[in-house]
């Protein structure tokens, strides 16, 4: 019974806004016998809440219509609307120019050297993606950031006076969950004033003055950035017959998923995974056999 397609796609291409996906999802799962409710009653209660309801309600049967016709909406995300795929090189301007967001220009800079030393053009591609997620780690002024960004996409879709509620986990704040991972807490509007201040604050990122810079993650992140960075001479210096594993270790930091705890774990294994390859590209064990597990 499952049922599979891209939301945020077909939200953008049929409703202009990947903001609808939620709906869709949920018109998807109740197509498929996965909420115990009535259409009627989903409708009445879009129509209650008033907040884009015509779209909402088109958003819901639309994700209805994604699991009755699989193959009528494979046409749609893969049709002739499609944009164009991107180049290698917008790729890597578009990791530049949201590193310069992210920080600043000279951050923006300090990523574009290190990938055009790169000369083969998948690997090249490689460590854009593998670098690219090592320095724009997602901390405190970053969530601020798009937070902020959220609210004003959100502000544009709906009318009248917009109350937002944030759940966050700072982890500078006690307590855990019985899973041990740092608990939410909801932040109201008084967190939105902080929010242009805690994101104009970015500029102490990586300082003696950052403020969240001595908690655990955020020393491990920066840390990640400098063994990255030493990788880089391994990975330029990589023979053909270690190509493979150095194009392994210029992905690895996309295995390293999630936040806290779940973060902590995938990064126990990445580094496990870096002292193989590692050794493989310094020729003390078989590049082809490290690279292939």
């Amino acid at each position: 019974r499952l049922a599979m397609f891209d939301a945020s796609e077909l939200a953008k291409r049929l409703m202009g806004d990947s903001i609808y996906s939620n709906m869709m999802m949920l018109g998807a799962a109740w197509q498929a016998g996965g909420v115990p409710i009535s259409r009627d009653a989903i409708h009445q209660a879009i129509e209650l809440n008033g907040a884009a309801a015509k779209r909402n309600a088109r958003a819901f049967e639309l994700g209805r219509w994604a699991v009755l016709f699989p193959e009528e909406v494979a046409r749609v995300c893969a049709g002739s609307a499609a944009a164009p795929a991107r180049s290698d090189a917008e790729r890597i301007a578009l990791r530049a120019d949201h590193l310069e967001l992210y920080q600043d220009a000279a951050l923006a800079a300090r990523f574009r050297a290190a990938v055009d030393a790169v000369s083969d053009p998948a690997l090249r591609m490689a460590v854009a993606e593998g670098y690219h997620k090592v320095l724009a780690y997602k901390d405190e002024y970053e969530v601020a950031r798009l937070l902020m960004q959220s609210r004003a996409q959100a502000e544009q879709e709906f009318e009248g006076e917009l109350k937002l509620t944030y759940h966050l986990a700072p982890p500078m704040l006690p307590g855990r969950t019985a899973t041990g991972r740092p608990r939410k807490r909801a932040f109201g509007r008084w967190f939105e004033t902080a929010m242009p201040w805690l994101a104009a604050m970015k500029r102490l990122r990586g300082t003696a003055l950052d403020p969240f810079g001595y908690t655990a993650e955020r020393r491990a992140e920066r840390r990640d950035i400098a063994e990255y960075e030493q990788d880089l001479t391994l990975i330029r210096g990589a023979g053909a017959n270690q190509r493979d594993a150095a194009l392994a270790l210029a992905r690895l930091p996309l295995s390293v998923r999630g936040f806290g705890p779940v973060k902590a774990a995938n990064a126990a294994k990445a580094a496990k995974r870096r002292a193989e390859l590692r050794a493989a590209l310094s020729g003390a064990s078989d590049p082809g056999a490290m690279a292939a597990e």
